[in-house]
């Protein structure tokens, strides 16, 4: 039993840090120009969601289908979505564990599985958190006027990627 749970340890181990490189290449470009945050892989981020835990100084919203949506994201009540393609996701526990679960229902059709980031503002600081499948690969967020943020949306077919001939190539949307 031990040899097993160290084996899927040393698995998941990998596909963080596969997911590290690919952030990184990906939005290090972005990071490094004026006013653009940043979406980082956390640990943290998705036992909550996995958990089905509702910060109460986050708004919740989604992307996507309502019955199996894109994305989560998370965003510290102190900044405004400054985006009408996020849809409000009320902070009632029964509606936020009906998402995730046909979220990862939907994920495990294809073989796949949500993670979960923290979004950071360019200074570094954590203004939020996201979940999805590691096919949205285009995860951008801009830091608007004032306290407002865009936060571009993935594509719509996010979990029909994980089997597309060109390797998941999802793009974004604003």
């Amino acid at each position: 039993m031990e040899a097993v749970k160290g084996g899927k340890m040393k698995s998941n181990n990998v596909i963080w840090g596969i997911a590290w490189l690919m952030l990184l290449s990906m939005t290090g470009c972005a990071a490094m120009s004026g006013n653009y945050g940043s979406v980082i892989p956390d640990l943290a981020a998705e036992r909550d969601f996995m958990a089905f835990r509702i910060a109460p100084q986050m708004n919740y919203y989604y992307s996507g289908p309502d019955v199996y949506p894109n994305a989560l994201i998370g965003l510290r009540k102190e900044y405004v979505l400054d985006n009408d393609l996020w849809k409000t996701l009320e902070p009632d526990p029964k509606i936020f564990k009906d998402k995730i679960r046909s979220m990862q229902d939907k994920a495990r059709q294809y073989g796949g599985h949500q993670y979960g980031f923290v979004i950071r503002d360019p200074q570094g600081k954590p203004i939020g958190v996201w979940y999805s499948v590691l096919t949205v690969i285009t995860r951008i967020v801009e830091m608007g006027e004032g306290n407002k943020v865009i936060v571009y949306t993935p594509e719509l077919d996010v979990y029909l990627d994980n089997h597309s001939p060109h390797g998941g190539d999802a793009g974004h949307g604003r």
